[in-house]
């Protein structure tokens, strides 16, 4: 999308382009740490590993020195996006997320592990939450219903619910309590969800909050697009989104567990008018501090990355920064370490937002970065596609060892 289009065409665009693809790519723009709450991926948060975790074996040469070798898969990688943890384990999908794949070794070998027999049968896509290396859940649409698929075992075997309900976007805090934010219906500046929770890990669920056709709004509108939620804690939630009005803030919150709902009122900066603005997920560090990221088309025709945070849990935000360009894609390692990936290069703070700099130089010659994840504050990893394939299906995995300043082609491969 260029920056030069005027906002509502933006938004138009976005809510058609949802309606279409709504299974098959679940909310792929938001942020990749932002989709877990402080609490989750507790059961993966070991010591940090040194990268690559199986360093490549080297031959001596005639002079006894040895050089690493530096031959890539010719064919890439069919890896589109992807979620590291600090223990070496890591989950990816393919472009449609027709396959999942499952690392042990911090991105140099991956193994299929789809469930292949239900996504054979799924009507489009699947929804994903990863809460380690180890656990896992998909969301996959099946007609008007859809099957939840867990597991525990970093995807060698898995368990199977069917649901009477559409497949959306699950969260869990731990292995038993969690949301799923059901994605029933969308059309041109509207989306109708539903909101269930669990406490039993998936296997039985209870509604908390629907859209009806043809009955009133409720508290939380069917008007807009959502682009994600999250629940910080089994009561407190939040949802984001967009909608074609100008200085509009899409943020509800709600404090019993999804069942009602109400708009948060943002101030926004001096001087900003007639801006669209996109928010994403509050990313919380503690059950007190959080960092909301926001999309921002501001009226001069440029784009722009928004950034509030809070201090007491959501009760009030108070703007943090800006940063340029809009981001494709928001990550937070933590409070302080975060990275956005825009149209026009890498760009990264170390005090939370107080100050930016540009990584782009770093980022490999040739390449074209598709998703960005950062286990901690210095070990990121990469997909990136060779400049000029538009595959999807043949990319290529980069690692960075110190917070995105230089990137390292690792010698990736998919386990036979």
């Amino acid at each position: 999308m260029k920056k030069s289009l005027f906002p509502v065409l933006f938004f138009l665009f976005l809510a058609l382009a949802l309606c279409a693809c709504a299974a098959a790519a679940p909310t792929e723009a938001e942020p990749t740490a932002a989709d877990l709450p402080y609490p989750a991926g507790a059961e993966g948060l070991q010591s940090a590993t040194v990268y690559p975790a199986s360093p490549v074996q080297t031959t001596p040469d005639a002079s006894g020195s040895t050089e690493t070798p530096t031959e890539v898969p010719p064919d890439g990688l069919p890896l589109y996006s992807l979620r590291m943890f600090p223990n070496g384990q890591g989950w990816a999908a393919d472009w449609n997320h027709s396959a999942l794949y499952h690392s042990s070794d911090g991105g140099l070998t991956w193994t299929d592990v789809s469930p292949a027999d239900v996504l054979a049968g799924a009507s489009g896509g699947y929804y994903s939450f990863f809460l380690s290396g180890n656990t896992a859940w998909l969301s996959v649409p099946v007609f008007e219903n859809s099957i939840l698929l867990r597991t525990t075992d970093a995807g060698t075997t898995w368990n199977s619910t069917s649901l009477d309900f559409p497949a959306g976007n699950p969260q869990f805090l731990d292995g038993s309590n969690g949301f799923l934010f059901s994605r029933l219906d969308a059309a041109a500046g509207s989306e109708y969800v539903a909101l269930y929770q669990s406490s039993d890990g998936g296997a039985t669920w209870e509604q908390r909050f629907s859209h009806e056709a043809g009955q009133a709004d409720p508290d939380l509108p069917t008007g807009g697009q959502k682009t994600g939620f999250v629940f910080p804690d089994l009561n407190n939630g939040w949802v984001s989104g967009s909608e074609p009005i100008n200085d509009f803030v899409y943020l509800f919150r709600s404090y019993n567990s999804g069942v009602n709902w109400f708009l948060v009122d943002l101030i926004l900066p001096d001087g900003v008018t007639d801006a669209a603005i996109e928010s994403f997920p509050p990313v919380f560090f503690s059950p007190t501090d959080a960092v909301l990221p926001l999309r921002v088309y501001l009226s001069d025709g440029s784009a722009r990355s928004w950034f509030y945070q809070t201090a007491d849990g959501g009760e009030t935000w108070t703007f943090r920064s800006e940063a340029n360009p809009a981001a494709q894609q928001f990550v937070f390692a933590d409070a302080l370490n975060w990275w956005l990936l825009g149209e026009f290069g890498l760009f990264r703070t170390r005090d939370g937002g107080a100050s930016w700099e540009e990584l782009s130089t770093g980022l490999p010659a040739g390449f074209t970065p598709l998703a960005l994840d950062l286990s901690d504050a210095n070990n990121g990893w990469m997909l990136a596609a060779a400049d000029g394939d538009s595959s999807m299906n043949s990319n290529f995995l980069f690692h960075s060892a110190d917070g995105g300043l230089h990137w390292e082609l690792l010698p990736a491969r998919i386990a036979d």
